[in-house]
């Protein structure tokens, strides 16, 4: 008994001692204090924060892409590399069990980013990094601003998707009880001047440009910020949430909607502002429209090929002057396998989206007005009329060649962005216009591939597609462009829906929509109505200039308290 006695007595003189050891954490074991010791730690964190933007060029992330219905598959699975989930996006098969793209809270069957992790995130950041001791100030504060930019970001993305959100200004302790942790939906209204808060405390302490681009391309830029700080205001100023009757009465009480019941023209007044002060940054970063640049050892291309490549290129050429944001994480070779009609040289594609019908009826004639409006276009008999290409055509469509009346005279951004039956098909090594490709894709042909590699509707995005991905018959080798997330010409085509709300259409609205419509090969908007359209007075009206934006930027397809609004960041079909 007295060794008992011994033994306890000593083990109670120790006992301090020991829980000691018990809370010490393996030495293998990161902790959050061991992020924030070092700036070499700090940078991985900021990165850990970029780590939650969706990886928009993934065919199975971005659900705008068939989510809009501008383009479509029949064959959803491991065939064609697509996730049925989009397929049901797009056929309005959204739940609210089990979320197709589940932004709000990630996981479950369909995809998506956890969006609030990913601000819970950026929170512990801006907490703590003013901890880090050998840090420079300038740097730490750009490294601030970049994430309050982020932050800003991923409100802003949960905003589109599902209107109403909580803000999280700052993340709640782990201690927090059952109720602090019962967070509400805030109004629309809050929501978007949270996020342009956010944006205007970053602008001041970000770079106008990237000089280290070997090291920093894809951070954010004052550009990038005040783009998605126009894109917020926008969106808040849209018919979606600007006045919808729809939501009338959404809200925790009557007396505070979560939905703005009136319109108000100041939104429009605001995003116009935010639009202009958005082109002023890109300009002064150097950002302007894409032009194509012939490589030194490529033969003298006609004027027809170089509109044509002008565009395409605005989305394809990795870096190019027109892209504001580059999702450097987020690569399209997967994208472009489902884009690209299988032929002699692509016969490793799966080939099977298709371009939507209606999305390829939004395409100009040579003329630039709607195919519709255009009276020297035979619009009644446009699927039922066959005409042979003129040879003067050659490198747009096979000459001689016998297709539908819909493909002929047509504006340049339909052959730039569509490839179908007897369309040219521009590609590094098919560069000389004398050797054209043109797509053979009549029942029978070597590259018809019967119908488990086709598209439905005869039409493939070819504006998805690089130039310089190239096959030999028997491999394909995609040139993965990174995806490009934010574009000047987006910009241009905000700020004139933006004025034609405001002051109603005139110069100032159409100066940008007119030096895209250039770009593209056409005339300027009164000009071709004046001289083209069944409809010559359409440009004075602004009912009819806001009906006609072929952007249709703002969605609202679902039932309240599903995802509202499913457009990423559009397709860009008509720019």
């Amino acid at each position: 008994m007295k060794i008992i006695r011994i033994l306890l007595v000593a083990c109670l003189a120790t006992m301090a001692s020991c829980n000691k050891y018990l809370d010490i954490i393996p030495d293998n074991v990161p902790t959050l204090d061991q992020a924030f010791q070092l700036r070499a730690t700090a940078k991985k964190y900021l990165f850990t924060c970029y780590s939650y933007i969706p990886q928009l060029g993934d065919v199975s992330a971005n659900y705008a892409i068939l989510g809009s219905r501008e383009i479509s598959t029949p064959y959803p699975g491991s065939q064609s590399g697509v996730r049925n989930s989009i397929i049901e996006l797009a056929y309005d098969y959204q739940n609210i069990v089990n979320p197709i793209a589940n932004y709000w809270s990630g996981g479950g069957d369909y995809g998506g980013t956890p969006m609030f992790i990913a601000i819970r995130t950026c929170n512990t950041f801006l907490a703590n990094i003013h901890k880090v001791p050998d840090i420079q100030e300038p740097e730490r504060k750009r490294w601030i601003a970049e994430v309050k930019t982020l932050k800003a970001f991923y409100h802003f993305w949960l905003l589109r998707m599902y209107g109403p959100i909580p803000i999280v200004k700052e993340s709640l302790p782990i201690s927090a009880d059952v109720e602090a942790v019962r967070v509400k939906r805030q109004p629309v209204d809050e929501v978007a001047t949270y996020i342009v808060q956010l944006l205007d405390e970053a602008r001041a302490d970000l770079p106008l440009i990237i000089t280290n681009q070997r090291e920093e391309l894809g951070r954010m830029t004052q550009p990038i910020a005040l783009a998605i700080r126009a894109y917020t205001l926008m969106l808040n100023a849209s018919p979606l949430f600007n006045g919808n009757k729809d939501y009338a009465g959404f809200g925790h009480t009557t007396s505070q909607p979560l939905f703005s019941p009136e319109f108000s023209a100041a939104k429009w007044t605001l995003a116009a502002k935010a639009c202009e002060e958005a082109i002023a940054a890109a300009h002064d970063a150097g950002y302007k429209l894409h032009r194509f640049v012939k490589p030194f050892d490529m033969k003298d291309i006609g004027d027809s090929t170089r509109i044509c490549m002008d565009i395409r290129g605005a989305v394809t050429e990795e870096w190019n002057s027109e892209v504001i944001w580059t999702l450097t994480h987020s690569s399209t070779g997967a994208l472009q396998r489902q884009c690209a009609p299988r032929n002699d040289v692509y016969s490793y594609t799966i080939s099977l989206w298709a371009a939507n019908m209606k999305a390829c009826e939004i395409f100009y004639t040579k003329n630039g007005v709607p195919i519709d409006e255009d009276p020297s276009w035979d619009y009644a008999n446009r699927y039922t009329t066959l005409k042979t290409v003129p040879a003067t055509h050659r490198a747009i469509l096979k000459p001689n060649y016998t297709t539908s009346a819909f493909n002929i005279d047509r504006e340049y951004r339909f052959y730039a962005d569509l490839a179908f039956d007897g369309s040219s098909y521009f590609m590094k090594q098919r560069s000389n216009e004398d050797n054209l490709l043109y797509i053979n894709t009549m029942w029978g042909s070597s590259s018809s591939n019967g119908l488990s590699r086709t598209s439905f509707t005869g039409y493939w995005p070819k504006k998805m597609v690089s130039w310089k991905t190239s096959g030999d018959g028997g491999s394909y080798a995609p040139d993965s462009y990174a995806w490009p997330a934010i574009r000047l010409t987006a910009l241009y085509l905000m700020y004139a829906e933006a004025l034609n709300e405001t002051e109603g259409p005139g110069a100032r609205a159409y100066q940008y929509l007119d030096s895209v419509r250039a770009r593209a090969g056409l005339k300027g908007v009164v000009e071709s109505w004046a001289n083209y359209s069944r409809n010559p007075s359409r440009p004075a009206s602004k009912k009819a200039s806001a009906a006609s934006s072929s952007t249709k930027r703002w969605r609202n397809s679902s039932s309240k308290g599903k995802t509202i609004g499913t457009c990423a960041a559009g397709n860009g079909w008509i720019i």
